[in-house]
C-alpha cells in the first residue's frame, strides 16, 4: 500500500475499509444504525444477527485466519462465554432439574400441568436464553474476523470507530432540528434528547464517548500538522456537545477520562512549543473554554444536562437490593442468560414498586451473577484479567495509542456497567468486540519495545 500521504483524500477515506475489508465494516455500520433498540426490537436484531451468520459463514478464511492466528487465551473466552448460555439449555433429568437452587415454584407449576416429570434445561425461560445466545453472533463475527496480524487494522478500525460516532452525531442533529419523534427509530422517554440510532439516551451518550476515545487514539497514530489539530479538535467538541445533549449524567462524567488524555496529549505537545506558541496556544484554549461554557449557560437544552444533577435519588439502589435478593435465590447456579426480566417480578420488593417496569437490574454485574451465577462470575473475573495483562502488553508495543483509546472505551463500558446495561444491545455489543479485537491484537505480535 502507497505511503498514506501520498493517497487522494477518496484513498484516503477508503483506506480503512480495504484494510479491514468491506464485510467486516459494512457489518459495524449495520449493528449501529439497526443495532441499538435493545431486546425489545428483535426484528432489527435479528437483522444484524443474521449479518453476524453470514460474515461467520460465507468468510470462512477469517474463521480459520483467528483459530490459527489468535490470541490463544482470547479464543478460551470467547469459546467459554458462547458455551455459557448453549449449557445453559441442555435439558437435565427431572431429579437434577427440580433440585437447582430457585426452581421451587417452576416445580410447583410443572407438576400442576402434568409435566412435573418432563426434562427441563437449567434456564427458566429458554426462549430469552436462546435471544441471548443468538445475541452473541454479532461480536463473535468481529472477533474472529478482525485481522490480529495486520499491523495497519488497528488504526483502520479506530478510523471505522471514528465514522461511526460521525454519523451517529449527524443522524442526532438531524433528529433534534426535525423535532419530536419524526424520525427517532424507536420509542422514547422523553423528547429533545440526543438519541441518534439508540433507544436510550444513556445508550446514546456512552457510544459517542466511545468515538471520542477513537478520536485522541486516531490522532496520535496520525502525522500532526495544524490543520489537521482543529480538524480534530472540532470533531472532538462536536462529540462532547452530543454526548451532553443527551441528557445523561453518567455519560457526561465519562467525558473526564478522554478529557484527562487529551489533557495529558496536549500538556506534552505544548513543552516542544516556542514560548510565544506556547501562550498562543493557551490563550486559544482558554477561549474555547469559556466560549464553552458560555454556550453551555445559554442554551437551555444543554443546562438541561446540568439541571439533572441537582437530583440524584432514583430507584435504582432499591432495584439493587432485590436483584441481590434473587441472586441468593438461584446462587450458583442462576436462572438462566436473559431471564432477569422474568424472574425479577418475584423478588420485586412492594416498597419498591415503580409505576414502569425494572426490566434490567441497571448493574450488569448483578444481573450476570443473577443469570448466570458463579459461571458468569468467573468469566467476568477471567475477562478482566486477560484484559488487563493484553493493556499492560499494549502499552509496549508500537501501537500504544491503539492501546491506550481501546482501554479507555473499554474502561467506560465498565463503569457504565456499575448503573447500566450498555452490554444489552447489538450496536454496543459488536463495538465492546471490536475493543477486544484492539486490546488484545498486541498479543500475537513480537513488537514490544523495551521500556527504559
Amino acid at each position: 500500500m502507497a505511503p498514506l500521504r501520498n493517497l487522494s483524500f477518496s484513498e484516503r477515506v477508503f483506506a480503512p475499509i480495504r484494510e479491514l475489508g468491506w464485510p467486516f465494516v459494512a457489518f459495524l455500520f449495520l449493528a449501529l444504525v439497526l443495532g441499538g433498540g435493545g431486546i425489545r426490537h428483535g426484528l432489527t436484531n435479528l437483522v444484524v444477527q443474521a449479518g453476524a451468520l453470514a460474515i461467520l459463514l460465507l468468510w470462512p478464511g477469517k474463521i480459520r485466519a483467528f483459530l490459527t492466528h489468535g490470541p490463544k487465551g482470547l479464543i478460551v473466552l470467547v469459546a467459554a462465554s458462547v458455551l455459557l448460555p448453549l449449557l445453559q439449555l441442555v435439558p437435565l433429568p427431572p431429579g437434577l432439574w427440580q433440585g437447582l437452587p430457585g426452581r421451587e415454584m417452576a416445580t410447583e407449576s410443572r407438576f400442576l400441568v402434568g409435566a412435573g416429570g418432563d426434562w427441563f434445561p437449567l434456564t427458566l425461560d429458554r426462549g430469552r436464553t436462546i435471544v441471548a445466545a443468538l445475541a452473541l453472533f454479532g461480536p463473535l463475527a468481529v472477533i474472529a474476523s478482525y485481522d490480529y496480524r495486520s499491523e495497519k487494522a488497528a488504526k483502520a478500525a479506530l478510523a471505522v470507530l471514528l465514522a461511526m460516532a460521525f454519523l451517529q452525531v449527524c443522524f442526532g442533529v438531524v433528529q433534534l432540528a426535525a423535532g419530536g419523534d419524526t424520525l427517532t427509530f424507536y420509542e422514547t422517554n422523553r423528547e429533545g434528547r440526543f438519541y441518534g440510532f439508540f433507544i436510550g439516551h444513556i445508550a446514546s451518550g456512552l457510544f459517542m464517548v466511545v468515538g471520542l476515545c477513537a478520536l485522541i487514539g486516531h490522532y496520535e497514530m496520525s502525522r500532526k500538522t495544524l490543520i489537521r489539530t482543529l480538524l480534530y479538535l472540532g470533531f472532538g467538541l462536536l462529540l462532547v456537545v452530543g454526548v451532553i445533549l443527551t441528557n445523561s449524567r453518567s455519560a457526561v462524567a465519562l467525558l473526564l477520562l478522554p478529557a484527562a488524555w487529551a489533557g495529558f496529549i496536549a500538556l506534552r505537545h505544548s513543552k516542544t512549543l516556542a514560548p510565544k506558541l506556547r501562550g498562543f496556544a493557551l490563550g486559544g484554549a482558554l477561549v474555547a473554554l469559556l466560549g464553552t461554557v458560555a454556550l453551555f449557560a445559554t442554551n437551555d437544552r444543554l443546562a438541561g444536562t446540568w439541571d439533572r444533577y441537582q437530583d440524584l435519588e432514583d430507584s435504582r439502589p432499591d432495584i439493587w437490593e432485590d436483584t441481590l435478593v434473587g441472586i441468593e435465590r438461584y446462587w450458583p447456579v442462576g436462572s438462566g442468560m436473559g431471564t432477569f426480566d422474568e424472574v425479577f417480578q418475584v423478588e420485586e420488593s412492594l416498597e419498591a414498586l415503580v409505576a414502569k417496569k425494572a426490566a434490567r437490574a441497571h448493574n450488569e454485574y448483578l444481573e450476570i451473577l443473577l443469570e448466570a451465577g458463579i459461571y458468569g462470575a468467573g468469566l467476568v473475573l477471567a475477562w478482566f484479567l486477560y484484559l488487563a495483562y493484553a493493556i499492560i502488553r499494549g502499552l509496549r508495543s508500537v501501537q500504544a495509542p491503539v492501546t491506550v483509546a481501546a482501554a479507555l472505551a473499554g474502561l467506560c463500558f465498565a463503569l457504565q456497567a456499575l448503573i447500566y446495561f450498555p452490554l444489552r444491545n447489538m450496536a454496543e455489543l459488536c463495538v465492546a468486540g471490536l475493543l477486544v479485537a484492539l486490546l488484545t491484537a498486541p498479543l500475537t505480535t513480537k513488537r514490544d519495545r523495551k521500556i527504559g
